[in-house]
């Protein structure tokens, strides 16, 4: 059985993994949730034709070609994943419970770990670990995402909260759409000065170059960020951010707007990033004024700096803290996840520290 889809001129000069990402998952409910590596794979296998051929795995679309999928290659490909099972010694890192009752639990996500499994992956999850350390979740009527409510990138760390019975999810995902769960986050940033504290507003969209990523865009959907900076130097910013509006990749595309990159963030701060890596490496300061130098004094502090950006396992991006009422018992609920190690010690690096209590710090008007 196989799967016949066009690419069109909008989609010139793309590769193909990524023209293909964008229109199977848009388009075709068995491709729902499908990753730009999956379909890499999909090529790989021989499970794609362009114009009856086999591509080349860089393939760049030229417009108007016509690819056919088979869809028993994919099926073998993704065969299952649901019911994979791993022993708690094989999942490499470990998930801190925050706060949990009979009804629902919040756990601390590590930087480095994928929430939910995807038809096609390999590695263990979150959803794997809590499946494998026996936890309760609650059915959501998709198999490869029990108990979950909503999500981290795979690079972010922090609080995440799931759902023990179906009751419960429900509330809680409506309680999101209705956006009653206050959403605090920490970033540490590259880029340059930005006022003490302000609101980002933007309609996001999918990168069409890239549809993994997300871009401004007239066409796409309203997002609302409320930031404040808790410290600065010339070389580092350190924000909290409130994200009223839960859109993937918010809070990267916004701070790209105002030219800053999450530290680690390869994928929107590629540039800056690469820079800093070649600063702390001892490369020359080629930053605005030579202003990184001024906020590193000696190579001990360098030395601190590198040590603890190479320990990140993803980027400085944490989500700080949740809030909301219970969504059984009505009662107030404070969920926080300090942040790990490595974060700490970077901001130790410059004599910064933490905030206690977030909401203190960062007042918003009200949600539109």
């Amino acid at each position: 059985m196989s799967l016949e889809v066009t690419l069109g001129e909008e989609h010139k000069g793309m590769r193909l993994d990524a023209a293909l990402t964008g229109i199977l998952t848009e388009n075709h409910d068995e491709f729902e949730g499908a990753s730009r590596t999956q379909i890499q794979k999909l090529i790989a296998a021989g499970g794609v034709k362009i114009n009856g051929e086999i591509p080349r795995k860089n393939h760049s679309v030229t417009g108007g070609e016509i690819a056919v999928i088979d869809l028993g290659v994919w099926k073998e490909l993704t065969r299952d994943r649901a019911e994979l099972a791993f022993a708690p010694g094989e999942i490499p890192f470990s998930l801190p419970v925050l706060y949990e009752d009979d009804h629902m639990l919040a756990v601390a996500k590590p930087a480095g770990a994928v929430v939910h499994p995807v038809p096609g992956m390999d590695e263990p999850t979150m959803v794997d670990y809590l499946k494998a350390h026996q936890f309760r979740l609650a059915d959501t009527g998709e198999a490869l995402k029990p108990g979950i409510v909503h999500r981290l990138d795979k690079g972010s760390s922090g609080a995440l909260l799931v759902a023990k019975d179906t009751a419960t999810h429900a509330r809680l995902q409506a309680m999101f759409e209705r956006r009653e769960v206050a959403k605090y986050y920490l970033a540490v940033t590259l880029g340059g000065e930005l006022p003490e504290r302000g609101r980002w507003e933007y309609k996001l969209a999918r990168n069409p170059r890239r549809r993994e990523l997300f871009i401004t865009a007239p066409e796409g959907r309203y997002s609302l960020t409320y930031y404040r900076v808790l410290a600065r130097n010339k070389l580092c910013t350190l924000l909290l951010l409130r994200i009223i509006t839960g859109r993937t990749h918010q809070i990267r595309v916004h701070l790209k707007e105002q030219r800053h990159a999450i530290v680690g963030d390869d994928e929107y701060g590629r540039g800056p990033n690469n820079e800093l890596k070649r600063f702390l490496e001892g490369g020359t300061d080629r930053s605005l004024r030579r202003a990184w130098s001024e906020a590193l004094v000696g190579d001990e502090s360098r030395m601190a700096l590198k040590d603890t950006v190479a320990a990140c396992p993803g980027m400085f991006l944490h989500a700080y803290g949740l809030y909301l009422e219970h969504p059984v018992t009505g009662s107030e609920l404070a969920v926080k996840a300090e942040p790990n190690d490595y974060f700490t010690e970077l901001l130790a690096v410059f004599g910064w520290a933490v905030p206690d209590e977030p909401r203190e710090l960062l007042d918003v008007e009200e949600a539109p």
